[in-house]
């Protein structure tokens, strides 16, 4: 009995508390933060699988799968606020064990898998206070490189199938999964093969990969059918083409909505009669397409976009530690030292490094945001942890008091940044605000039907007129319209809300700015919601 319990690993008992942990702080804090506006969204879809409305519910810009699961906990009755905390509880747990069961991959002793696990309660907190679709992807993306990954992938049909399931479900938790399941199984399939060292062993590979991409299109191939019959083209997605457009050369630098016409061109009618917003399907934005090639100056601002990409993914990887950038040189430097005959069986050195540079590359034509990039956060983690290992083989840091400083260092430097993110979220608190303003002005005022909102310049775009609206109106269950156009005349800002019906007009900001026809209008809330005037226009105000 007592061998039995030596030879207990200790990162069981560590993986068990760490999740332990994070279930308790899923269910004791943040509940409204993670009402984000993306997760409304996908609210907004599972209630029309819910009714039946499938034909607006099949949508070619966002990913079916979070929705999907949302379905269950909405036909049972569950909360908004219930379902979206037990979807990150779920996903978290899922995703811990998953990095735990990928750590075996990496070589590493049982130390230094316990040191990787340390961080992960405040990185998963902090991904949770974030977008749902987001986590996701990164709880499916852990399961499927910790099969590809393994040496022994080849031997098992079973791995092949998984792979294309889980390669599936990584499109339809998010688009990007799809271009990036195909190029990474076919890259790590040849990785496979050519480090294969007999006849039969080869086989397998070709076997295992037809296999898995045959799962794969079959499961996709449903969705990609649904998508691309209802928008008349083949396409596995819009969103990729939605966000190049906004990256034109007539867009700002800076941030992705700067060049998106939803937030600066004027009003935009919901895509559907049961959407409350352009974003729920931005398929129907008015977006200019653009080509790199089709003039110098547009080659000139694709370049441009490139290298502001290329800076900005530095930054990235350095907000998630300030290793990372060293993290990744010393794993460069350790396959460069690698005999060209053995560097193919490297798989601990080379398969991580190859899924960070691949995974980073296929948004370098787009836009960066951190959320995008968790899994190579997460990568970081486990390659850094393959960097402890072999720096305490070294004589050097024999001595205890040396490897508890540079581990301290270490886990350190992964959990400032979600801690520190975390706590400004909670100050920040929006999601919890507009939440909270919605229920408020659903029991006291009956705003029912169209709304629109003016345009509020403030310090941050999350803080602005078009991002409070967008969310209190899935609360108020309206259907929001956007904001003016910037330097708009009253004239035809009066057209354009009569023009598209809006019954309610929200006023953001300094009440000396409001056009003068607003005042003829009946204001609801009598200044008692400071910086926030709504006006029903459909009725006049009583003299």
């Amino acid at each position: 009995m007592m061998k039995e319990i030596r030879k207990f690993p200790l990162s069981y008992a560590i993986l068990i508390v760490a999740l332990m942990t994070y279930s308790v702080l899923i269910v004791t804090s943040y509940h409204y933060e993670r009402l984000t506006g993306d997760a409304t969204l996908y609210l907004s879809i599972a209630e029309k699988y819910l009714r039946g409305d499938f034909s607006n519910a099949v949508n070619g810009y966002w990913g079916p799968l979070l929705s999907w699961l949302l379905v269950p906990f909405l036909y049972l009755g569950a909360s908004h606020i219930f379902a979206v905390n037990a979807l990150n509880l779920i996903f978290g747990v899922l995703t811990m064990i998953g990095i735990w069961r990928l750590s075996l991959r990496f070589e590493i002793s049982e130390n230094i898998r316990i040191i990787i696990l340390l961080p992960l309660v405040p990185i998963f907190v902090f991904i949770s206070l974030i977008e749902p679709m987001d986590f996701l992807l990164l709880c499916v993306l852990v399961y499927y490189l910790g099969i590809v990954f393994n040496k022994d992938y080849p031997g098992r049909l079973i791995n092949a199938v998984l792979c294309g399931v889980l390669g599936a479900l990584a499109y339809f938790s998010k688009p990007y999964g799809f271009p990036f399941f195909i190029a990474h199984f076919s890259l790590f399939n040849a990785g496979h093969y050519f480090r294969s060292t007999t006849k039969e062993h080869r086989k397998n590979v070709l076997r295992n990969a037809l296999a898995g991409f045959v799962i794969f299109s079959l499961l996709s191939g449903v969705w990609i059918a649904l998508i691309s019959n209802k928008y008349g083209h083949l396409t596995f997605s819009n969103m990729g083409r939605g966000v190049f457009a906004s990256l034109g050369p007539e867009s700002e630098h800076g941030t992705l909505e700067k060049g998106d016409p939803i937030f600066f061109e004027g009003f935009f009618e919901p895509p559907n009669e049961t959407a409350f917003v352009i974003y729920e399907d931005p398929s129907y934005a008015r977006k200019k397409t653009w080509s790199p090639l089709e003039s110098r100056s547009s080659l000139l601002h694709f370049i441009e976009n490139l290298s502001e990409n290329f800076f900005e993914g530095l930054r990235i990887y350095e907000s998630y530690s300030r290793l990372s950038i060293a993290i990744v040189i010393v794993y460069i430097l350790l396959i460069a030292y690698q005999p060209p005959n053995k560097l193919i069986s490297r798989g601990d050195l080379l398969y991580p490094l190859l899924t960070v540079i691949l995974y980073t590359g296929g948004y370098f034509p787009f836009h960066f945001e951190t959320r995008y990039l968790w899994i190579v956060n997460i990568l970081l983690l486990l390659m850094g942890g393959k960097v402890l290992h072999i720096l305490f083989q070294n004589e050097f840091f024999k001595k205890n008091i040396l490897r508890n400083i540079l581990t301290a260092f270490f886990v350190l430097s992964f959990i400032v940044t979600p801690v520190k993110s975390s706590i400004e979220i909670d100050e920040n608190n929006l999601n919890r605000k507009m939440h909270e303003l919605g229920v408020e002005l659903s029991s006291r005022y009956d705003i029912k039907g169209n709304i629109a909102s003016n345009r509020q310049k403030v310090h941050t775009s999350i803080h602005d007129s078009w991002h409070q609206t967008f969310r209190l109106s899935y609360w108020l269950k309206c259907r929001y319209y956007g904001q003016a156009r910037e330097n708009i005349s009253e004239g035809d800002l009066e057209n354009e809300l009569k023009g598209y019906d809006i019954d309610y007009y929200f006023f953001w900001g300094d009440p000396s700015t409001m056009p003068l026809f607003l005042s003829q209008h009946k204001e609801l809330t009598g200044g008692e919601i400071p910086g926030l005037k709504i006006y029903s226009l459909k009725e006049r105000k009583q003299l």
